[in-house]
């Protein structure tokens, strides 16, 4: 079974490497991201999240994106790239590599 893992950089550090199965899901608290190298991980998008109201309409907040999703597809390795802080003032890169184990 798949699973979503959820990764909070500004609470801890990041790994170098972090070894995946096919098919998970990479979810980090950050407002940007991309894969720099390797084709065994694809990001997803860049999001902002949003909660459904009690009145059923979709509220979401005024702000940066807070949600980067990347996608583990195949076996292999890739290189990928994670932006937390202030986008527009004091970004920070943070890099690893995703290890995508069959």
């Amino acid at each position: 079974m798949s699973r979503l893992i959820d990764i909070q950089p500004l609470a801890q550090d990041l790994p170098a490497d972090l070894t995946v199965g096919v098919g998970d899901l990479l979810r980090f608290a950050a407002s940007g991201g991309h894969v720099r190298e390797g084709a065994a991980v694809e990001i997803v998008g860049i999001f902002v999240e949003s909660v459904l109201g009690t009145d059923g309409r979709v509220i979401t907040p005024m702000g940066s994106p807070n949600a980067v999703l990347f996608h583990a597809l195949m076996p292999g390795r890739a290189a990928i790239d994670v932006v937390t802080g202030d986008p527009w003032h004091s970004p920070v890169t943070r890099s690893m590599t995703v290890v995508v184990e069959p």
